[in-house]
């Protein structure tokens, strides 16, 4: 074999090397985990949407990650996916639209997410969407204070936003700040006033930014909400 064949040979190899080496990187994206000492709150997906592990693991490796994100905000657990936690049942539902709902019942919540026969960045939002609101209100018990048939939903107001996390997209929630100076707890009305006993969310006049994608621009009271 002659010196320039040789050459090609050996250059094709570290080619190779190289490539095979990088492959992992591309393909994989590191996993999510929670750091250690923080609260934990397992969540059990059920697949009757027989979505593919593959792609199933993408999603749920974004949520852990948005997990920590929520936690910074809220003070809510860090999540994790795996056997005996709140159940989260996965479903087909309409083609081409996903959607999701969370419930609990006497006091065990458990989240409906349908994927449309979407891939997944059609119904990773909408996953996101559930989990987060139902980190930050497990049982559907806080009202906010002049709207006593809505629940403290931090996904809502900004459920048209999502933002990419780990090459998946996951769904835009709202800060405390948002609410600036609205309570939580069970209201009531009295005397023609709505009076919610609980703890302001934050205090009256908190600076944005007001949502983790920062696509709010002021809270709630002047948003036309309060």
């Amino acid at each position: 074999m002659n010196r320039i064949g040789t050459a090609l040979i050996a250059i094709a190899t570290l080619v190779f090397a190289g490539s095979a080496q990088a492959r992992p990187h591309q393909v994989h994206a590191a996993e999510a985990a929670c750091p250690a000492g923080a609260p934990i709150q397992t969540i059990t997906v059920v697949n009757q949407a027989n979505v593919r592990p593959a792609a199933l693991a993408l999603v749920e490796n974004a949520v852990v990650a948005q997990s920590l994100q929520v936690r910074a905000a809220w003070g809510t657990p860090c999540v994790v996916f795996g056997p005996g936690g709140w159940k989260l049942y996965l479903k087909t539902g309409a083609a081409g639209e996903p959607w999701g709902e969370h419930f609990s019942n006497r006091g065990l919540p458990y989240l409906l997410v349908w994927t449309g026969a979407l891939t997944l960045q059609g119904w990773s939002t909408d996953f996101s969407h559930e989990i987060v609101e139902t980190l930050v209100d497990p049982v559907n018990a806080h009202y906010i204070r002049n709207l006593v048939s809505n629940q403290l939903e931090v996904a809502d107001p900004v459920e048209h936003h999502a933002y990419q996390l780990r090459r998946v997209y996951v769904s835009d929630f709202v800060l405390p700040a948002w609410f600036a100076g609205a309570q939580t707890g069970d209201c009531y009305a009295e005397a023609g006033a709505i009076t919610c006993p609980g703890p302001l969310l934050s205090a009256p006049g908190s600076p944005g930014p007001y949502d983790q994608a920062r696509v709010l621009d002021r809270p709630w009271e002047t948003d036309g909400l309060g």
